[in-house]
């Protein structure tokens, strides 16, 4: 089986229009495919990583059993400045979020609207100076 990458993350949220707008203004992503779907769900882009968000209640098309769960997702910051700028706009949005050192990378953690854990990580640690 030859695979190129993940195409897409689908969630599940209380209002597309509340996520959608979230997700485009703190993490900059842009709306693809505007009108498909009569607006649900929305797909939404930033470089290569698309997220579809459907309303809770109106056709995802797996449900997820009780107990397993997506833990969360992680966009890639590709060098310590940009992790530094991602970091640096959350707090400008007073939006919280949790730093994790995991050695082989530096993360931070927060929470969308629905509470979906978003992860925000760079393998950048020694940027050559």
């Amino acid at each position: 089986m030859e695979l190129k990458r993940i195409d897409h993350l689908a969630i599940v949220c209380a209002d597309v229009a509340v996520s959608r707008a979230w997700y485009c203004e703190v993490l900059g992503m842009e709306w693809i495919y505007k009108g498909a779907w009569d607006g649900n769900p929305v797909f939404l882009r930033k470089g290569e990583t698309c997220l579809a968000i459907f309303e809770a209640g109106t056709g995802a098309t797996i449900q997820p059993r009780e107990g397993i769960r997506l833990d969360h997702f992680a966009f890639l910051a590709e060098s310590m400045t940009d992790f530094k700028q991602a970091c640096s706009e959350l707090k400008a949005k007073d939006i919280p979020f949790e730093f994790q050192d995991h050695e082989i990378s530096h993360s931070i953690y927060f929470k969308d609207p629905d509470g979906h854990v978003v992860e925000i990580t760079t393998y950048d640690l020694h940027p050559e100076k």
